[in-house]
């Protein structure tokens, strides 16, 4: 397929403009004319057109592979048209309105290189959901990124041959009306800005990301929770053993809501490295017990008058005594699993739980064996 990159020179070296005749993932070449590529302009992939003071005059045409047929047109790579876009280590900067509007972009890889990021450059761009950083070790280009990506987004995190995953929860604004003091207030939704702030002086503070789980258990829901535990369990990169428990106690206790992810979204491989890492060798929550609605019966106040009749222990006692257990009992969370499991027709996930069965029966045969 031909390719066809119009670019511009500036300060030494080069700046895209256009990418025509790629069709929806793209590795930009490091160098285009002789020049390295610094910088992708303002509104390079965006659906808009480049607005009037952002047009260059200078444009230069650099082309490679297969010839276009006659009277062919190249159709440029933008908008809904992207899918995912890798840049080289050359590239400083993002211009402004970058990817405005590219709502099918849902990857995209940089390196701590990436200096600066214009306005606006992520807006509308919706289906991002991963991020692949290179880096040395300073992760500040990954911070400017987060903050202007502000929905859910999961980042692979390459540092030489150190490796891992991390899930970052999305958060939006809300400007609520304070009119006692006639000022707007803007209040954060959802924990995703409190995890963009783990970043101190170009380092990931880990520490701090594993503290902010507790706060994102009561906010954010099971799916996305099951998700960052998985990804934190699977590479454990600066994971203390108190953090290690407390993700491992979330998803033993919380496998119904973690199911849809465990099932459907993640690895085999994940699914068994938890399961090795005793994550549902413990209780479930009691499945929660739908009320029953029972029809209010009319009748002449004379049960209430007796019952109030024998006092308050008494009421108090019998109403103690109808109570109803808010749950079932306690149930190990490799048998809810599963279950839910084979209802779904997860073949694979089945296999995998029953080994894990059978090898946590025999390890506890063998300790009887020995005591």
């Amino acid at each position: 397929m031909r390719t066809v990159w119009e670019y511009a020179g500036a300060d030494g070296g080069a700046v895209l403009v256009r990418l025509y005749g790629a069709e929806g993932r793209a590795r930009l070449p490091e160098r285009l004319g002789g020049l390295p590529l610094t910088a992708v302009g303002p509104y390079c992939f965006s659906g808009e057109e480049i607005p009037p003071r952002f047009r260059r005059q200078d444009v230069k045409r650099c082309e490679e592979g297969e010839a276009f047929l006659e009277g062919e047109e190249p159709a440029p790579l933008r908008g809904g048209r992207l899918k995912a876009l890798y840049l080289p280590d050359t590239v400083r900067e993002v211009g402004d309105y970058c990817f405005y509007g590219c709502g099918s972009l849902e990857t995209l890889g940089f390196s701590e290189g990436l200096l600066r990021t214009g306005n606006g450059a992520f807006m509308g761009c919706g289906a991002l959901k991963r991020l692949e950083y290179q880096t040395t070790g300073d992760f500040r280009a990954l911070s400017r990124v987060l903050s202007d990506v502000r929905g859910t987004v999961k980042v692979s995190v390459h540092e030489g041959e150190r490796q891992f995953s991390l899930v970052f929860p999305g958060y939006y604004e809300a400007s609520v009306e304070n009119i006692p003091a006639r000022i707007f207030e803007v209040h954060f939704r959802g924990t995703g800005y409190r995890y963009r702030q783990c970043f101190r002086d170009g380092r990931l503070e880990l520490s701090e990301y594993d503290g902010l789980f507790s706060l994102a258990a009561g906010q954010e829901e099971a799916g996305l929770l099951a998700g960052l535990s998985a990804c934190r369990l699977s590479s454990p990169e600066g994971l203390s053993p108190e953090a290690r428990e407390r993700y491992l106690d979330w998803l033993g206790c919380h496998v119904r809501g973690a199911a849809p992810y465990l099932l459907k979204e993640a690895e085999p491989e994940t699914l068994r490295l938890l399961a090795e890492a005793g994550a549902f060798d413990r209780e479930a929550e009691p499945e929660p017990v739908k009320a029953e609605k029972k029809e209010k019966k009319l009748d002449d106040g004379a049960g209430d008058f007796y019952m109030a009749s024998l006092g308050e222990d008494i009421v108090e006692k019998a109403a103690f005594e109808k109570r109803e257990e808010p749950g079932e009992r306690r149930e190990d969370a490799l048998d809810v699993l599963t279950d839910l499991a084979a209802r779904s027709g997860n073949t694979e996930a089945v296999s995998i739980l029953m080994d894990h069965r059978y090898q946590r029966g025999r390890k506890a045969a063998k300790k009887s064996f020995v005591l």
